[in-house]
């Protein structure tokens, strides 16, 4: 009987340090990309045709993170 809750409490702990990582990784790829947002919204040299995409993707990434966090 032990040896069941032992195994319900480890598969808990591995569910638990997943969300975690998860939620980490979810909110590191959200602030490098606002990070990214706000360098082309500062800095006007960066506002060439060529790096509007740079930003279009930035911004979609953003949003795929940000969608991450919110469905867990």
């Amino acid at each position: 009987m032990s040896n069941a809750s032992s195994t319900s409490s480890s598969i808990s702990n591995y569910q638990i340090t997943l969300a975690f990582l998860m939620s980490l990784l979810a909110f590191a790829t959200m602030l490098g990309n606002a990070v990214v947002i706000l360098a082309f919204v500062v800095d006007k040299n960066l506002r060439h045709r060529s790096n509007f995409f740079f930003l279009n993707l930035a911004i979609s990434d953003f949003f795929v993170g940000k969608l991450c966090l919110y469905l867990k």
